[in-house]
């Protein structure tokens, strides 16, 4: 087999970071170390801010990311007999029922000394090269992801991920690792936690739009980008989460999905806005409380990838997508499995 085929990791489907993004994700790094005995190209969606890593056989590569830092806020879990409001009719609406469901529940900030547990699951697609390595071929795989965050500046946090199903070709030894656990140990500059660099966010949305743009721009896709990463930050503080889905519905391009479903199954309605590539970025939202449930990137065509070993066809359709499950506070790290990887968080 072509050496080019050794495991990596492909975000894709991602617009460019501006350099607001970039600092705003200096307090976390998420990468990806090329798995001996793996072969295939891992697309994963952003486990909340949208950054592309890509691992070759023998190398690494690092990229920034956001971690949710929060604490329990009941995510998910529809109430049937207690809808805010009448289904919405468009995306605005959705967004407004969103800010008022957000701004009913009240921030929370981690105490010292305690870490932020976040339960998520993540829908990733693995594109493998077949025996002769002319065809390339699709699995798409269900995986569980863990985090544990520390409340405080300058302590490790910990990322546990483990594969539970795939559906495609590729056989269980391409996605099947058992547990794997990487930790994140700060350097000189580690930075803050997202819940203490969004503490000094205002509130007021004409404040938290101006902020955005200051880093974006006006784009209505740049914008939506980094709302994005925000509202996955946010869910420690849902006053900001509130402000920033009014910010959002006053966003040119977004749509209403309605009657649709997480990646954990969970049903809800989702507002997205088309990337003009191929691909659409949703939020989603409980069917019926309108709390975040989680994101996802959708193929509205079937679409070229590019992969270190050649190209593939992904097909209309096609989604990639992280279900937040639980949030909550705990007093420490669990046990480190002792062949845990460990990465350097960057200045």
């Amino acid at each position: 087999m072509n050496e080019m085929e050794e495991l990596g990791r492909v975000w894709a489907d991602t617009p460019e970071p501006s350099a607001h993004d970039l600092a705003a994700s200096r307090a976390a790094l998420m990468s990806t170390i090329a798995r001996p005995g793996g072969r295939g190209v891992l697309a994963r969606p952003g486990a909340f801010l949208r950054t592309r890593r890509v691992a070759l056989a023998g190398a690494m590569a690092a990229a920034l990311t956001v971690g949710i830092l929060a604490t329990q806020v009941g995510l998910g879990g529809s109430d049937p007999g207690n809808p805010l409001a009448a289904p919405p009719a468009d995306a605005q609406t959705l967004l407004k029922l969103a800010a008022r469901a957000a701004a009913e529940q009240p921030d929370t900030v981690p105490a010292r000394g305690q870490y932020v547990h976040t339960r998520m699951l993540v829908q990733s697609s693995l594109f493998t090269a077949d025996e002769a390595g002319t065809r390339q071929q699709y699995t798409e795989l269900l995986v569980n992801e863990e985090r544990w965050e520390a409340a405080d500046v300058g302590k490790p946090w910990l990322s546990r991920e483990q594969a539970v199903s795939a559906t495609g070709p590729a056989p269980r030894d391409r996605w099947d690792h058992g547990v794997e656990d990487t930790v994140y140990e700060p350097a000189a500059c580690p930075g803050q936690p997202a819940y203490a660099r969004l503490g000094s966010w205002p509130t007021d949305p004409a404040q938290v739009r101006a902020k955005i743009l200051a880093g974006t721009g006006p784009d209505p896709l740049r914008m939506w980008s980094s709302l994005q990463g925000l509202v996955a930050e946010s869910v420690v503080r849902p006053t900001l989460s509130a402000a920033l889905y009014q910010v959002a519905a006053g966003l040119d391009g977004i749509v209403l999905i309605p009657d649709t479903a997480d990646v954990a199954g969970r049903p809800g309605l989702a507002v997205g806005m088309d990337r003009g590539d191929g691909t659409r970025s949703d939020l989603i939202f409980d069917k019926h409380t309108y709390r975040y449930l989680g994101e996802r990137t959708v193929n509205t065509r079937d679409r070229t990838a590019k992969l270190p070993f050649g190209e593939v066809i992904e097909r209309k359709g096609k989604t990639n997508g992280t279900a937040v499950l639980t949030v909550d506070v705990v007093p420490s790290l669990p046990e480190v499995s002792p062949n845990a990887s460990r990465m350097r968080i960057p200045c």
